[in-house]
């Protein structure tokens, strides 16, 4: 089945948050995505926090202690989310956080930008959120660029460029970026940044701040950026898929997502069948 995520985006300090249902994560975690587009069109106009809030979280409550994270809880869920009988919840120990939740989830101004990022981002024309600037992190002082991100993670879909946006990558609760790329990634793709600017209070800016340090950011699935890659840069001489304009051999790997270890990595020779393209692996001598 999945678990349902929210993309939420909230401001502690004046009550406000913007809250958008981004069903599964691998649905709704793309350049297209309408709540992609929300999230991105706030970041534009000032710091947010941000989680991309999955449902299964309540499972793991007992271990969340940040505030902050526990507002970000309550801007989509209630204590009805953890059960229906009250007076067993209260023999939790965990039960105050269950509270905590439950009585600031009333206290939110939710808002919708929805509308205004489709004409911000012109949907009609471009069908992705701009990805030039830097998506800042102020609480850890972190940045990525994001021009070098989509240049790094970009794929196609029925001929349209998009990328696994960086925002729900980054700031998901947990169990999310595992769905979208089950079948394996590419060596680029820094897969254990998972989840670790989630509830982190973010910004998109043109600038970077002299202080920010930036960092490697990648996500690509491995299919669709093989496919993007025959499409875009062909094979070599042995029908080994290029990653580049320069003859660089894309390369890839399976990822185990309960132990996050990576197999061996591949090239990948392509193939014309009568009913497509096959990709067949071929160990890669990463020696040299």
């Amino acid at each position: 089945m999945g678990q349902i995520f929210y993309a939420c985006a909230y401001d502690v300090e004046n009550k406000k948050c913007c809250v958008f249902h981004a069903d599964k994560f691998h649905a709704n975690c793309y350049s297209y995505s309408g709540a992609v587009f929300s999230m991105h069109y706030l970041l534009r106009q000032a710091p947010y926090r941000i989680m991309w809030g999955g449902y299964d979280v309540i499972e793991d409550i007992s271990e969340i202690n940040n505030e902050e994270d526990l507002l970000g809880l309550s801007t989509y869920l209630d204590s009805d989310c953890f059960g229906d009988n009250l007076e067993e919840l209260k023999k939790k120990d965990f039960y105050s956080k269950i509270d905590f939740i439950d009585k600031n989830n009333k206290l939110w101004e939710h808002i919708s930008v929805e509308d205004e990022s489709i004409e911000y981002f012109d949907w009609e024309k471009n069908k992705s959120v701009k990805y030039s600037g830097y998506l800042v992190n102020h609480t850890k002082k972190l940045a990525v660029d994001l021009e070098d991100y989509f240049k790094k993670s970009i794929t196609f879909l029925k001929g349209v460029e998009i990328v696994i946006d960086v925002v729900p990558f980054l700031t998901e609760t947990g169990g999310g970026t595992e769905m979208a790329i089950m079948n394996g990634i590419t060596t680029e793709t820094t897969e254990d940044l998972a989840g670790t600017w989630c509830g982190d209070l973010l910004q998109i800016v043109d600038t970077l701040p002299d202080d920010y340090k930036l960092i490697d950011c990648c996500i690509s699935e491995i299919g669709e950026k093989a496919m993007y890659c025959y499409k875009k840069f062909g094979v070599n001489k042995d029908g080994l898929i290029l990653r580049d304009e320069k003859g660089n051999l894309f390369t890839g790997c399976k990822l185990n997502v309960f132990t996050d270890e990576r197999g061996p990595t591949y090239y990948l020779k392509a193939t014309e069948e009568e009913k497509g393209i096959l990709f067949s692996p071929i160990k890669a001598d990463v020696s040299s």
